[in-house]
């Protein structure tokens, strides 16, 4: 299967394949008539601004699904917990997920500390883990048949990123403020992977706890230490607080993030504040006025369900079960895990209506994509800057 667009156009073509099929046995999730997905958001915490659109996007994509009949006869069921970006939080909600709810798919479950807490529960039972959104290492490394990674890794992203701002920019000083946990680490290691390829070291490095809002004593250090870049392992409300306290100083020192930092909310709310903020990407930011006529139709559709305007974490919970659709069209009638397994590991160069990188698995390979595109916040809005680029 090569390019094929994700749509819920396909549903419609193997709703009418799996009519007349034979039943398959008992399988926790799997009815006759219905596939349970289960995924915990954070919907209450400090990355809600995350959590809430990504769930918006998932369920937007079961039901177009769904309306088309569902894949092979079977529509999707989706439970949402809320974890609040909390790993004990996030433990409880999966035991819910897996005992009571009985789900056949963990997907796109929301955050690196929460996932790495929640994910062994899930594989322990013998069920899949598909396209979490985090973008740590974790997630595909070591390698297991039941974990799928969607999203180009923080390290991969910060590799790009620093390999493209050092050569294009001339940056020699490069340091890093980033959240004290496996997230800030795996774009850590990014920076330091670059750094030590190109024969450079990195500067300074300095961390916050998360659910920190005060960045004062970590951007004093930065600046003391004469860093010329400023490569950030943060979200989006620490993106923001770390730019306001350079600013405040009146220090004017570019500043690069990760994917998890490319969102529309940083330009929105940051304003003046974050102009020039660079960040590497995978999906191109929609903005309406400048969309595809399928997107535009897209984010009319979503704005109409959801009362607000469709964002980048929207369209990544969109993509989430899009591609887990695109697994179970491949896995055929009689659905078990391995055969789901074997569905998604059958997907080469999907394709997205949102110009992401296109997505392929195999049997040795779990990881959709490798490449990352760098953007920049100009004007109030991100505008991208380069090609989808390898380091």
């Amino acid at each position: 299967m090569t390019r094929r667009i994700l749509s819920a156009a396909f549903a419609a073509v193997t709703a009418l394949a799996g009519a007349g099929a034979a039943p398959v046995a008992a399988l926790q999730g799997v009815t006759d008539t219905e596939v349970v997905i289960g995924t915990h958001q954070d919907l209450s915490g400090p990355i809600a601004s995350w959590g809430v659109p990504v769930r918006n996007g998932m369920q937007l994509a079961a039901d177009e699904v769904n309306a088309a009949g569902g894949v092979h006869g079977r529509k999707f069921r989706l439970i949402v917990e809320d974890s609040g970006y909390d790993p004990k939080k996030a433990v409880l909600a999966t035991q819910k997920l897996l005992s009571r709810d009985s789900i056949f798919i963990m997907a796109g479950a929301m955050g690196t500390p929460t996932v790495l807490a929640t994910m062994p529960l899930v594989l322990q039972k013998g069920l899949p883990h598909v396209f979490p959104l985090t973008a740590a290492t974790q997630m595909y490394e070591p390698h297991d048949k039941l974990k799928f990674a969607l999203f180009t890794p923080y390290n991969y992203v910060m590799r790009v990123a620093t390999k493209w701002l050092v050569e294009t920019k001339g940056k020699k000083a490069v340091c890093i403020m980033h959240q004290d946990d496996e997230f800030g680490l795996n774009v850590k290691r990014g920076v330091e992977d670059q750094l030590q390829a190109m024969k450079m070291e990195l500067v300074s490095t300095t961390t916050y706890k998360r659910g920190a809002t005060d960045f004062s004593s970590q951007i004093a250090k930065l600046r003391a230490d004469k860093c010329d870049l400023v490569a950030l392992g943060t979200v989006i409300r620490e993106t923001i607080g770390a730019f306001a306290e350079a600013r405040k100083l009146g220090w004017q020192v570019d500043m690069v993030g990760s994917n998890a930092a490319y969102a529309p909310e940083v330009a929105a709310l940051g304003k003046a504040v974050v102009e020039g903020f660079y960040a590497g990407g995978q999906t191109p930011i929609p903005y309406y006025d400048t969309a595809s006529p399928p997107v535009k139709k897209w984010m009319d559709a979503y704005k109409a369900k959801f009362g607000t305007d469709a964002n980048i974490q929207s369209v990544a919970g969109y993509n989430v079960i899009m591609t887990t659709a695109e697994g179970l069209r491949n896995a055929g009638r009689t659905l078990t895990a391995d055969s789901f397994v074997a569905g998604l590991e059958r997907i080469k160069d999907l394709k997205d209506i949102f110009g992401s990188a296109l997505t392929s698995f195999s049997k040795d390979n779990h990881l959709a994509a490798k490449s990352a595109f760098i953007a920049q916040i100009k004007g109030g809005r991100w505008v991208t800057l380069t090609e989808y680029l390898d380091y």
